[in-house]
Parts: C-alpha cells; structure tokens; sequence
C-alpha cells in the first residue's frame, strides 16, 4: 500500500493510509510492515504542498501517525526526527519526495502540514516525550528571538516551531506542560514579540499560533489576546483578530482536534463581543474582514446571542442616506456607518456559509436585507455578496424574501450605471464604480436560475439580461453563461426575447483586434468565441429561427469565414 501514498492521487492516498492504520489499531504486530512499507511514503507526503487543511489525505496521515506513536510502532524520537528532517530536506534540495514537483518542504503550506506532523504524534506520546518537545520548541524560538529574521532557514524553522506549538496546543493544555504553566507563559511572550518579526510568514505563523494554543488554555491565552487588542491601536490589531479567529474557528469545527481538552467558549463570549464591535468600523478592510469572520463563526456557535446584535447594529447604523442630490463628502458618523454595515453584511456572509442553523437565522434575514438599499455602493455590494452566499449554501433563507425584498433591489443594481471621467493629467479615464455591484447581481440571478428558480420574475429578468450582454466583457461573459443555461431552463421567454439579443450579439462577435496579440489575442478570441456560443444555443432553441431578426443574424455570420473554425469548434463541443 506504500506504493500508492503519492500526492498525485490524494484520494487513493487517503484509503491507503486509511486501510494501514486500520490494520494497525486491530493488529499492532502488523507494525514492522507498516513502518518498512508505508512510512517512508507517509513521510514523503507529509511535506507536499497539494495536502490542505481538512483533505481526507491529510487527516487519514494523521490518524497513521498517531496510531504508529499509540501502538509502539516505531519509536517517538525517531519519528519524530524524520519528520523534523523533512525540512531539512526542503532546504537542501527544494523539496523531496512526493512534495518536489510542486515546491518542496519549504513553502508555507508544507510547513504547516509538517506542524500539524509533528502536533499529532507529540499529543499521542507520553508527557515526558511532550514535554522535551515543549522545551526544544521553546528553545529554537527563544534562540531565534522569536522573530526568526536570520535567513530562509531560520525563519522557516521558526515558522515550523511556532505552528507546531499552535497545533499541539489546539490538543493538549500547554498550561498543564512544564512547572506551574511556565511553558504557556513563555510561548505567549513569544507570540506577541514575534508579530515584530520583518517576516511576514512568521507573524501570521505567530498568530496562528496563539489562536489554535488558546483553544487548549484559553485561561491562559484568551485573556492575553485581549489586553493586547485594547493596547494595540493599529500595527498589531490585524495579528490580534487572526488569531481570536483562528481560537473561534477551531470551536466551530469541533474544539480540540481530538484531544478533548478544549473548554467551552460560550462563557467568553461576553468578554470577547466587546473587542469585535469596537472593530467594526476600522479603516482597514483586512481588520473589518477579521472581525467579520470572528462574528459568522460566532453566530454559528451562538445564533441566539449573536444575531440579535447584529441586527441591533443595522439598526443603528443603517437608514441614515444622504439626499441623492447632494455631491458633498460624507460625514464621519455616515463613514462609520457604512463601515459597521459592510462588516455586519460580510459577517453574516460568512455565517451562513458556516452553515449557521437557518431556523435562527431566517427571522433576521429581512433586518439585513434592508443593507441592500444603502447608498454606500460598498455596503450594496456586502448585501449582494450575502444574498449570493444564502442563495448559493440555504437558498431557503431568501426564498420567501426574494418578491418583496430582493428582487427589486437586484433589478435596479442589475442595471446601475455609474460612470466617472478621472483626469490623469495627459489624458482621462472612464471609471464605472457599480460594474462589481452588475456582477454580483448578475451571479445571484444565475444561482438562483440552478437553486431555486421559483423564486425568480423571468420575464423581468429577460430584459436585465439583453442590457447585460451589451456590458463590459466581464459583465457580457457572465450574461453569456446565462442566457445558454436558460436556453434549456426556460426557452420560452427565452425565444420570445431573441431580437433583443441580436444587436449586442453581433457586436460582440464582430469586435475588431486591433493589433493585439499574444494573451491580449487570445483573450478577445475567447470573447468572440462565446458570443458565438451563445447564438448557437439560441438557434437550437424552438421558435427562436421563425424571429427574421435573429435568423439573419445567424445567417450573416456563418457565411463569414473568419467564424468557421471558431463554430466548427462549438459545434464538437455541442
């Protein structure tokens, strides 16, 4: 079955190791043949940068792992330098093993999945062995400063160590390792100091870190993240929220990872609420995105606690649009309220793509729907990318919402056009600010197409999408996604409405090249090609030829030869 453990079939990997880790825990004699056989390839995969978190392959690898320490297989300190030699691999040969095609041991992902290697057998092995571990840990990052700036192989062996320690503390309290939780008091100090590292690797590894070892001390560690949040005003907020994200994440999924030792995060709660909303308005995105993820997997957890404020915060800040006439600046209260609901659309974004329980959600929805009909256009676009997100993961959350409160919101954002010249000096650009919010409005009309077309107003729609398919190429490529689904969908409103496509069709079709070339080419080669696509669909459809309009259309461009290897080519694909 070693044989078979490569990462260029992760699913035939994942029941191999699966296989020998069953044999394993039934017969643990069988464990010379699985350390001769399998290991080594075991090991190989353990550093590829195809393995990511929550694959089957790197979960069952896992499980062999610990199931080699808890079987007396093989012996803890030797498996434990073969994997530690992995990265030692990576550095002198760019990778070895199952992970060289694709960048070795050293990159980011790698790493981690050496980390979470190195976690799993040190949680299975006896608490002396855990706590030598422990101690080099400390070690190589007191050593390093925690920044570990002296070069590739010292940060990467520094991100290993600071993962690794994240990793083995979502699993056991680290509070409990060393002399009067001596070890977590140490790693924290590390943490915090490491977010100074010029390394950008290290920091986010440093993050990480704290997060997931929260998990298993969070007495320990939660308290910590705090206090910094309410010291640090702006350079380490982002670090901060990552890593109360990374401690909330772990308990959506499960808590400790199988070790059982994660305590219940529901009494913290209250404490950690306050820190989010104080973050909702921050000037930077990334912080607000943190923020938001911290709330959706919260709502996930507690969607009684959560949603109601929530709500209370759309109510607060929402419904306060300026008159449409007026061009001044907004006010600094109207820029803080467009920021705290773009956080509360992205948070409840996420919350639903969490699978947060749509029997409590489903009373809110209508609250942030209202989102929706801001004037901010970021704030609409946050609304769009929630409806998306509902439609797309529940899409009965806005089902029976889609009449009343949705639909004449996507119909007008559908169409929104507004253009703006930007002077540039020597010369001037049209930018058109509501093309992201025509996209997003154009990808829920699609998902809904697929889940849920009951919901939707075909016949309003159709016009929508003939304005579409005269858009921007972006625009036009979706449309073009749309009205070929729709042929086999709904081809009646379909047929009736073939005339109205004739006209962005043929301009599409006919756009001149210029003297582009190479990608620039081929991109507009493409263009052309799925308009054409889209005429093809629509002649097949019944009725549509008996239009004069449309049937001419099709006439004129098949007789160009220019057109005759791009339709040949549609016609294989049909």
């Amino acid at each position: 079955m070693g044989a078979i453990v490569v990462d260029s079939d992760l699913h035939i990997s994942h029941l191999s190791l699966r296989a020998s880790m069953s044999v394993l825990r039934v017969c643990p004699a069988s464990g010379p043949s699985v350390r001769t056989h399998v290991l080594p390839s075991a090991l190989a995969l353990s550093t590829s940068p195809l393995l990511q978190d929550q694959d089957l392959a790197l979960d069952s690898l896992l499980s062999l792992l610990r199931q080699l320490v808890l079987s007396d297989a093989v012996e803890f300190g030797d498996l434990l330098s073969s994997l530690r030699g992995r990265l030692s691999v990576g550095d002198e040969k760019g990778g070895g093993g199952a992970g060289a095609a694709h960048g070795g041991s050293g990159t980011k992902q790698a790493i981690a999945n050496l980390a979470k290697c190195v976690a799993v057998i040190t949680a299975a092995t006896t608490p002396a062995h855990r706590e030598e571990v422990v101690a080099d840990l400390l070690a190589t990052l007191e050593a390093g400063g925690g920044g570990g700036d002296g070069g590739g192989g010292d940060a990467q062996r520094t991100q290993l160590a600071l993962l690794t320690s994240g990793d083995l503390g979502r699993i056991v309290d680290l509070s409990a390792v060393g002399e009067d939780g001596e070890a977590a008091a140490r790693l924290q100090r590390i943490y915090v100091s490491s977010f100074d590292s010029a390394s950008d690797d290290v920091r986010h590894a440093a993050a990480y870190a704290l997060g997931r070892a929260s998990v298993g001390a969070m007495p320990v560690f939660l308290p910590a993240i705090l206090d910094a949040l309410e010291e640090n005003r702006e350079k380490k907020q982002y670090l901060l929220l990552s890593a109360l994200r990374e401690l909330i994440h772990c308990h959506q999924l499960g808590g400790g990872g199988g070790g059982g030792s994660a305590a219940d995060i529901s009494p913290s709660i209250p404490l950690i609420l306050p820190h989010l909303f104080k973050h909702c308005a921050d000037e930077e995105e990334g912080v607000r995105t943190m923020v938001a993820e911290c709330l959706g997997s919260l709502t996930c957890l507690q969607p009684a606690v959560i949603l109601p404020q929530l709500k209370d915060l759309v109510e607060k800040h929402s419904g306060k649009n300026a008159p449409q006439a007026t061009e001044e600046e907004p006010s600094e209260e109207a820029k803080k309220d467009a920021l705290v609901c773009w956080t509360v659309a992205t948070a409840v974004k996420f919350a639903i793509a969490g699978r947060a329980d749509p029997s409590q959600l489903s009373p809110f929805m209508p609250s942030f729907l209202v989102l929706l009909r801001e004037d901010d256009l970021s704030v609409k676009t946050a609304g769009l990318l929630m409806v998306y997100s509902a439609v797309h993961h529940s899409p009965q959350l806005v089902a029976g919402l889609m009449q009343e409160h949705i639909l004449p919101s996507l119909h007008e954002l559908a169409i929104l056009n507004l253009k703006r010249v930007v002077d540039l000096g020597p010369f001037k650009h049209t930018v058109d600010d509501a093309i992201p919010l025509r996209k997003a409005a154009l990808s829920i009309f699609s998902t809904c197409l697929e889940k849920c077309p009951g919901c939707l107003d075909i016949p309003a729609f159709v016009p929508i999408l003939a304005k579409a398919l005269a858009d921007v190429e972006d625009v036009q490529l979706q449309a073009h996604q749309i009205v070929i689904s729709m042929c086999v969908r709904h081809p009646v409103p379909i047929a009736n409405a073939a005339e109205t496509f004739v006209e962005p069709l043929e301009k599409t079709v006919n756009k001149k090249k210029g003297q582009k070339t190479g990608t620039e080419l081929e991109r507009v080669n493409e263009w052309i090609k799925s308009g054409l696509r889209v005429m093809v669909a629509l002649s097949h459809v019944e009725g549509v030829m008996d239009c004069r309009k449309f049937a001419d259309f099709v006439e004129r461009t098949r007789k160009m030869t220019k057109f005759h290897p791009m339709l040949e080519a549609i016609d294989d694909e049909r």
